[in-house]
């Protein structure tokens, strides 16, 4: 009698629902958003030539014009396999393995076509300085500390126009705009404006545009 009068007073009470957060993953995120295929044929093609250009500058850096193929980065999922660790000396092969397991290294270099633009690129940079190191002045002006850490210049050294030697072409050639120094944190350097009038005179350009608003009639801009 007694668990008769339980259930009916557990029947009448009202259910609660209970609510179960799924999180999205970035990957989902990234399957479910919108894309533009025009956008993204673009940066297909933008993914390949930064894979180009890392090669190119391995071959800049090389002495010789050419490359062993070994030498390039292998993906994470085709590396070999590593050594073990109480094997300090690889062991011995036979005698008669090396010559039949040792083929010929394949090499690589560039074209005549991409030495070509290569050269004409390294000459457009250095006769361009003037302009390089005026976008670099207003870089560093934009600064409240008017510096700026040398690996960020690093990261933006092509889109900013700078040459392969910035270091030594731009900066040790302009001491008296530029300057290194060391920072706190170690093997950390800093690029800083040594002479900070010579980006006094630079004005914003919301700034002209709030000139060309206020000299217009009936405009209700404050020009202060």
């Amino acid at each position: 009698m007694a668990t008769q009068i339980l259930k009916k007073l557990t029947s009448k009470l009202p259910m609660t629902t209970t609510c179960h957060h799924t999180k999205t993953t970035s990957s989902q995120y990234v399957t479910t958003r919108a894309r533009d295929p025009t956008f993204e044929k673009h940066m297909d093609t933008h993914k390949n030539l930064l894979k180009v250009v890392v090669v190119q500058d391995l071959l800049h850096a090389a002495p010789p014009t050419t490359l062993n193929l070994h030498r390039l980065p292998r993906p994470p999922l085709i590396e070999a396999p590593p050594e073990p660790r109480h094997c300090c000396i690889p062991p011995p092969l036979p005698p008669h393995l090396p010559r039949l397991l040792q083929p010929h290294q394949p090499y690589f270099k560039q074209t005549e076509s991409a030495i070509k633009i290569a050269r004409q690129e390294a000459v457009t940079v250095y006769d361009s300085l003037p302009l390089v190191i005026d976008r670099l002045v207003r870089l560093l002006s934009m600064s409240l500390t008017k510096e700026w850490l040398l690996r960020a210049v690093f990261k933006v050294w092509r889109e900013l126009g700078l040459p392969d030697d910035f270091e030594d072409s731009v900066i040790s050639q302009n001491p008296n705009l530029f300057g290194l120094c060391e920072a706190e944190e170690p093997n950390t350097h800093i690029l800083k404006l040594v002479d900070e009038h010579s980006g006094s005179n630079l004005v914003a350009a919301i700034e002209n545009l709030r000139v060309i608003e206020c000299c217009r009639e009936g405009c209700s801009v404050d020009g202060t």
